[in-house]
């Protein structure tokens, strides 16, 4: 069937879109051709979707120029001092919230680290210093973090949207105490402030859209106010009325890309039943989407807008067939609109997030009468708040119960085994959700329930066949006397992973953890699970910095794991206490590395050169502590300096001899890796474990100059991606996007 013009529409207009924002082709020859195509075009149909594409790629080029002046795009990085007004309240223990820079010759707001016991109320004017951290240049808009230091003069002040934040910040907190990070989310869509592991049981459970301000919240508080005002108004008002409320609420909350589209779906949804117009489900969709590219242009490059349409349309579309086939009961439609949710959005969470989350089609079934029971209950207690303290936190305590839960209900989830899987986050891991969802769709196609279970059926035969195919070919590359050693691309920061020959894994790092990425989630643990690997023999942990420890939770999650070896100095960071309590609920064995340590697995030996308490620099720096790490296999020997610098290398002056292959230290640093470290390794090769386009500038082009000098080839992961090396003890390869080369041991 041809889609409707306006679907076709939409997605000319994007193309055009994303065309100016990702800076694709030169601005006058696209737009030339595109005049052209609509010009000789022999359709009204095509011209129409030529100008549309022309339209949106306008739109893109002015978005781009629009960018370079804003603050995220023009700060420099580093130290800076600036004033600015809170957009968001800041809590006394600190956390995220969003500053608008003043007199700082640019627009837009950035987000900011606030430092704790500094509360202060949205609309107070700031004078601050900060550090101004830049995110790697990608294909999205240009971001960073504010990372807030001190506050030296406070203005109050804002209009009446800043005082309402504020006094509903202080009320949630009030009426929900530690549930109010939560809460927060599910009214005021800010989830900066929960708990990261909270966060990540939503996300793992399915259930991460209960915690976004879209479609299923902005229903609910229509529909709230629609059978509220049914009561004393006409129902063209009431649906009108409730629509309003809506749009004012999501033009409270800023506009957020999922929440935008949720509104303008309500308002022309009302709107259509108030002059009795037939809604056709997917042009409705398309037209809303529409409405958010022109609100925000960036929307196009927003992964939530992405997942609130696919969530949207695998819903309904799945939702209209069961209604059809099998009843339009609670229990069907759910079961066919969380599988069709499920299904349309895989692929993007895949490919982006490295997770799937299948559990979530079953918790649905509860999790969404008591997210309705639970958003309603918020409202009202902070709605009856101004009326009388007691009724609101009689009220409270009923939607407590209900938050407490989907709380219960994302652990749970989040413990099912199997309930989430775990993939590379990359373009490939989105391919085989496509062909389930095409075989799914291809089952809903025109048929009886008969006929769409026998298509699913022979769809589904196929793909276990393939996916044998794909889960048997790696293990058997890896077969016989060879040890090898996977440099995996984390980003900035350390991540490797062994086998041995006797199919033994052992990870040493796991990358970085930030607010928004985990390399052990989304890097390690899809590795190991496409390897095969059932359980870690041992997790080296070279020190306690988030770029080498962060991903190691999510290694201890998934895996049983036989030893945890690290330097055992005690740091006050978050991270590093969480992971102390993370080895403790697995039951790991857990060990503080001493220069001597050993330990062996298939003939290879695995011994740890430094660091020692006792030597003078203990306690002054975390990467001169660094775990510094020698894996002998026959012949063949491998050095993990993890960050250690030259201080660690002249303390081990003597001790180690040649190797054949060295872990670049602290990332190619201009402080690691000295000519004297440099001269008794003389190895044959180097891997650089480094982020693209990093802050740190690493590595270091003295570095780089002191290897060349060495006569040593180096291997980047930034340019190489994953580098493979492999070892039968005697001769050694190496592996990356460049090609192969073969090395003889010393």
């Amino acid at each position: 069937m041809r889609p409707r013009p306006v679907i076709l529409f939409v997605f000319a207009y994007g193309a055009g879109l994303s065309t100016g924002l990702l800076r694709f082709g030169d601005p006058a020859g696209v737009s030339l051709a595109l005049l052209a195509l609509g010009f000789w075009g022999r359709s009204h149909l095509l011209g129409l979707l030529a100008a549309a594409a022309l339209v949106g790629r306008l739109s893109g080029d002015l978005a781009r120029e629009r960018e370079r002046t804003e603050c995220a795009a023009t700060l420099p990085a580093g130290r800076v001092e600036l004033v600015g007004v809170l957009e968001e309240p800041a809590d006394s223990a600190g956390g995220g919230t969003v500053v608008l820079p003043r007199r700082a010759g640019c627009g837009g707001t950035v987000e900011a680290r606030w430092p704790a016991r500094h509360p202060l109320p949205a609309g107070a004017t700031v004078t601050l210093a900060a550090q101004w951290i830049p995110r790697p240049p990608g294909i999205g808009r240009a971001d960073g973090i504010l990372v807030v230091d001190s506050i030296r003069a406070v203005t109050p002040g804002g209009g009446a949207a800043a005082r309402l934040r504020t006094w509903l910040t202080e009320g949630i907190h009030a009426l929900y105490g530690a549930r109010a990070p939560i809460v927060e989310a599910l009214v005021l869509n800010r989830r900066a402030t929960m708990d990261a592991t909270l966060r990540d049981q939503y996300a793992q459970s399915g259930l991460v859209h209960l915690l976004s301000i879209s479609g299923f919240h902005v229903g609910l508080l229509a529909g709230w106010v629609f059978l509220i005002a049914r009561a004393l108004l006409s129902r063209e008002r009431a649906l009108l009325l409730a629509a309003l409320v809506s749009v004012s609420y999501v033009a409270f909350l800023g506009w957020p890309p999922p929440a935008t589209r949720a509104a303008a779906l309500t308002l022309l949804a009302a709107a259509s039943q108030v002059r009795q117009r037939r809604v056709e489900p997917d042009a409705l969709l398309a037209v809303t989407c529409l409405l958010v590219l022109l609100v925000d242009p960036w929307a196009l490059l927003d992964l939530g807008a992405w997942l609130s349409a696919a969530a949207l349309w695998g819903a309904t579309t799945f939702a209209r067939w069961s209604d059809r086939r099998l009843g339009s009961g609670f229990g069907w439609r759910t079961l066919a609109a969380s599988v069709g949710a499920t299904l349309a959005t895989a692929p993007l969470t895949a490919s982006v997030l490295g997770t799937v989350s299948l559990i979530g089609i079953a918790l649905n079934f509860v999790a969404i009468p008591l997210a309705a029971w639970a958003v309603p209950g918020v409202l009202a207690s902070l709605l009856l708040l101004p009326i009388g303290h007691a009724a609101a936190a009689a009220m409270a305590a009923g939607a407590g119960m209900a938050l407490a839960g989907l709380d219960g209900l994302a652990r749970l989830g989040a413990a099912v085994p199997g309930g989430h899987l775990l993939v590379p986050a990359e373009w490939s891991s989105a391919v085989p959700w496509v062909a389930v969802l095409a075989i799914a769709l291809w089952g809903l196609r025109r048929t009886t329930v008969s006929v769409a279970l026998l298509r699913w059926s022979l769809g589904g035969a196929a793909m276990i066949w393939i996916v044998t195919a794909l889960w048997w070919a790696p293990l058997s590359a890896d077969a016989g006397s060879t040890l090898t050693l996977h440099f995996l691309s984390v980003g900035q920061g350390d991540g490797a992973v062994l086998r041995t020959p006797g199919g033994h894994w052992v990870v040493i790092d796991a990358g970085p953890r930030s607010d928004h990425d985990d390399a052990g989630r989304r890097i390690v643990v899809p590795f190991l699970r496409r390897q095969g690997a059932r359980r870690v023999s041992a997790v080296v942990v070279s020190h306690a910095h988030a770029d080498h420890l962060g991903g190691v939770r999510a290694v201890l999650d998934q895996f049983p794991v036989d030893l945890v070896l690290e330097p055992g100095e005690l740091v006050p960071d978050p991270l590093y206490l969480s992971f102390l309590d993370e080895v403790a609920a697995v039951s790991a064995p857990w060990k503080a590395g001493r220069p001597g340590d050993r330990f062996e697995l298939d003939s290879v030996t695995f011994t740890l050169l430094h660091p020692d308490p006792a030597w003078p620099e203990w306690g002054d720096d975390l990467n001169e502590d660094s775990i510094v790490l020698l894996v002998r296999y026959r012949d063949f020997e491998a050095l993990f300096p993890g960050d250690a610098g030259w201080h660690a290398e002249s303390l081990m002056a003597g001790q180690v001899g040649g190797v054949d292959l060295l872990k670049v230290g602290h990332h190619g640093s201009r402080t690691a890796t000295g000519d004297a470290w440099l001269d008794e390794l003389h190895p044959r090769a180097a891997v650089i474990s480094v982020g693209a386009s990093n802050r740190y500038g690493h590595p270091a082009p003295e570095t780089l100059a002191r290897l060349a000098a060495h006569e040593v080839s180096v291997w980047r992961t930034d340019r190489e991606g994953d580098v493979i090396v492999t070892s039968d003890g005697r001769t050694m390869t190496v592996r990356g996007r460049r090609g192969s080369e073969s090395y003889s041991t010393h």
